[in-house]
């Protein structure tokens, strides 16, 4: 109400207190990004980290090697990773990553990607250049219409090249100048298994990786159904939609193009 405490003329405001998911959600309307500390357990870590390397050398091999996916600024970034292990179907439908992306976007929602993304110590990852998740746009939405999740699978610190936002930037339709990035960007340290949720429209870059370790992530990307996937998911998988259609529906196997009217007439009377 007007008047109430340190401030007047407001009848709305954020309460800054609350469960956990309420002080992650308030960061990310507010200042674009939230962490969440250490959610993973340290054993299913380590999986994830062996994993994502196991699929990149496949996905390599499917190319021609490292230097054919160098030649498009691919190299290091193993892509749809739940499509090759379902320890990543586990990780993308988190408990704590879909309660956010419901409460941030509502309740139909899809996975539009889930990269994993490999900073190494001794060449630049392209993902150090300044960027939105939602690439090339120049426009801003009163709320979000996408929410990234970057899972941390090693100490992200400045030495490890933690990634740096630009607190603010997804309210902003242009890339700030040079003053504000100098100014502003800050890079939040987070330990393996951290959460890291930005709005997608939230400018954002890899650091550089001067440490002596590795350091891998996989990054999500959550967005309203009218939005496509990187990738075809459902195809990827090559199998039955979940059973749960709530999880069917986050996976792509609702939004996805269909072949032709007769089948999306089937899709709606079998709903």
């Amino acid at each position: 109400m007007a008047g109430e405490g340190d401030a007047y003329g407001v009848r709305r405001r954020e309460t800054g207190a609350g469960s956990e998911i309420e002080v992650l959600l308030e960061d990310v309307r507010v200042r674009g990004f939230a962490v969440a500390p250490s959610v993973l357990a340290a054993s299913r870590v380590e999986a994830l980290n062996d994993a994502m390397d196991r699929i990149y050398r496949s996905q390599c091999a499917e190319v021609g090697g490292d230097e054919a996916l160098a030649s498009i600024n691919d190299a290091d970034i193993a892509r749809c990773l739940l499509a090759y292990d379902d320890l990543f179907v586990e990780l993308a439908a988190h408990p704590l990553m879909l309660d956010l992306a419901r409460d941030l976007l509502g309740e139909n929602v899809v996975l539009l990607m889930q990269n994993g993304v490999i900073n190494r110590p001794d060449r630049k990852q392209f993902q150090t250049h300044w960027h939105r998740d939602l690439n090339y746009q120049h426009w801003v939405c009163s709320k979000p219409l996408a929410i990234s999740v970057l899972v941390s699978l090693e100490t992200f610190s400045p030495e490890t090249g933690g990634t740096l936002f630009l607190p603010g930037s997804h309210r902003l339709e242009d890339f700030p100048s040079k003053r504000i990035v100098e100014r502003d960007a800050v890079a939040p340290p987070a330990p393996p298994g951290s959460f890291l949720i930005f709005d997608s429209m939230l400018f954002h870059r890899a650091g550089l990786n001067t440490s002596s370790r590795i350091r891998r992530a996989v990054n999500h990307v959550i967005g309203a159904p009218i939005l496509a996937q990187q990738v075809d998911i459902p195809a990827m998988l090559n199998r039955a939609a979940p059973s749960d259609p709530w999880l069917a529906g986050y996976l792509g196997y609702r939004w996805n193009p269909v072949k032709d009217v007769a089948a999306w007439r089937r899709r709606k009377i079998s709903a």
